[in-house]
């Protein structure tokens, strides 16, 4: 195993060394901090919720949409932490759909990011693709939300399979789409400069 390492290219050696010690230390900070604190699950939560709501008043003129906040007690290991839920619901009376932490997209936010800053590039280009690229997402899961509240009003046998398949390919298809466009662009510009040279 070891010789087989250190036969791969030193670019892709350093972001498999990069990518190791900054998921572990993602999963060391976000499961003793932030997952007791709600940090930043119960924002993104919430936030996702009000925006899907909004999202929807604007496209359904016969429904008013709102986003309800609650927090539970979950357990976690051996420990009851809050959990915020949010449900969006139409007309004052019917959830439509419910946002859980699993359904933040932050997960995602930060697969996406980890790849940004563990592969080589200049740090402004980093910075842009981090920013954009996770709001971006964001984005995306609020569409991700808003169309699913869609089915489950218009077309409600259709939701399981749009909620674990349909929209799951969807979003990581995009995200790995703005990888290939992130690598795709340094390799112009190594190309450029090697040209030049």
């Amino acid at each position: 195993m070891t010789h087989a390492f250190q036969q791969l290219p030193a670019e892709v050696s350093v972001f498999l060394k990069r990518a190791v010690v900054l998921f572990i230390a993602w999963k060391l900070l976000y499961i003793l901090v932030l997952i007791p604190r709600e940090v930043p699950d119960a924002w993104l939560v919430r936030e996702t919720g009000e925006a899907t709501a909004n999202v929807l008043n604007v496209f359904y003129k016969n429904h008013s949409f709102e986003a309800t906040h609650i927090v539970r007690q979950k357990k976690y290991g051996d420990d009851l932490v809050n959990a915020t839920y949010t449900f969006v619901i139409a007309d004052y009376t019917k959830k439509v759909v419910g946002i859980y932490q699993a359904c933040n997209g932050l997960e995602l936010m930060i697969l996406y990011a980890g790849f940004i800053v563990c592969f080589y590039g200049p740090l402004k280009r980093k910075f842009l693709f981090l920013v954009f690229g996770v709001l971006g997402l964001f984005a995306l899961n609020v569409l991700r939300c808003v169309f699913l509240s869609w089915i489950a009003l218009d077309l409600p046998h259709y939701f399981a399979i749009a909620h674990k398949y349909v929209f799951n390919i969807v979003v990581y298809v995009l995200t790995f789409i703005l990888w290939m466009y992130y690598v795709k662009g340094l390799r112009k510009k190594d190309e450029t400069v090697t040209t030049s040279s």
